[in-house]
């Protein structure tokens, strides 16, 4: 009886506290990131949208609209699969990104500084979907930053690497 008793009113707590943990989450944008806007690229950039904070917002369906590259890979987390997006070096044309350092940023304010040129190299998209299933926040999504890890073993498939590999990408800042 205690036990049921316990239970009865320790669910609905331990409820209302997650429910405020998730949505003081999803109200938290991390820095370099906008609210609203499916990807923000700022920085050293000739073309704006948000003349203020000198960065182009992305809308989804701009996102969406640009032309997508396949890679077939596995990743740690992944197995082999298709992932489909736009050329990084493509989302980069399209602000006039002038900068060859790049900040990723992801929505857990996850950050990580890589060289431009090295993820062009290989051929690096920004994933929207996975063996033609669209990804989500809770699959890695909704953007991917993905290469070739599988035909570049050598180069790609170290620890240092894959730390280039954000998911739940929302941010890029052009240095």
């Amino acid at each position: 009886m205690f036990k049921s008793r316990m239970l009865a009113l320790g669910l609905p707590l331990v409820s209302i506290f997650f429910n405020g943990v998730v949505a003081d989450a999803a109200t938290r944008i991390p820095n370099g990131c906008r609210q609203n806007v499916f990807l923000t690229i700022s920085g050293n950039i000739g073309k704006t949208t948000n003349g203020a904070k000198n960065a182009y917002e992305m809308s989804e369906r701009e996102f969406l609209a640009l032309p997508t590259s396949t890679v077939t890979t596995s990743t740690p987390w992944t197995p082999r699969s298709d992932f489909v997006g736009p050329l990084l070096s493509r989302v980069l044309g399209e602000v006039d990104a002038k900068g060859k350092k790049l900040r990723l940023v992801a929505l857990d304010d996850f950050s990580v500084k890589v060289d431009a040129d090295y993820l062009e190299k290989y051929g690096t998209i920004l994933a929207t979907s996975k063996s033609g299933i669209r990804l989500t926040i809770r699959d890695f999504g909704p953007v991917f930053v993905m290469y070739p890890r599988d035909s570049f073993k050598n180069e790609l498939d170290t620890p240092a690497a894959a730390s280039y590999l954000v998911w739940q990408l929302c941010g890029i800042e052009v240095e």
